[in-house]
């Protein structure tokens, strides 16, 4: 999991730096780049990582009105699957994240 994160991970900041001129893209790289080095370094588990990354995408978009591209919004939702921790302290947790954006 934590090698599907990291490549989801590199794709969502590969395609985040082409959209250098977007308002609020900084933070959104920065979020990125720091949930990379965060797993690459084991330091928060794959799925805590990939639910803590989901939801300050999240947060970051609403706050600065940044609109992603569909490629983007895809790997979001592959972020939002990896945060998808089984049992049912998972299912809570799981209906946490699912639960930070207001939707579309």
């Amino acid at each position: 999991m934590k090698n599907e994160l990291a490549q989801v991970l590199n794709d969502f900041i590969s395609l985040a730096k082409t959209h250098y001129d977007r308002k609020g893209n900084e933070y959104l790289l920065e979020q990125l780049e720091i949930a990379l080095d965060k797993t690459n370094n084991n330091v928060q588990d794959a799925v805590n990582e990939a639910r803590t990354t989901y939801q300050n995408v999240n947060t970051i978009c609403l706050v600065n009105h940044l609109h992603l591209e569909k490629d983007e919004e895809a790997l979001l939702e592959k972020i939002k699957e990896i945060s998808m921790s089984k049992g049912w302290l998972g299912g809570l947790n799981s209906w946490n994240t699912t639960n930070t954006w207001p939707g579309k």
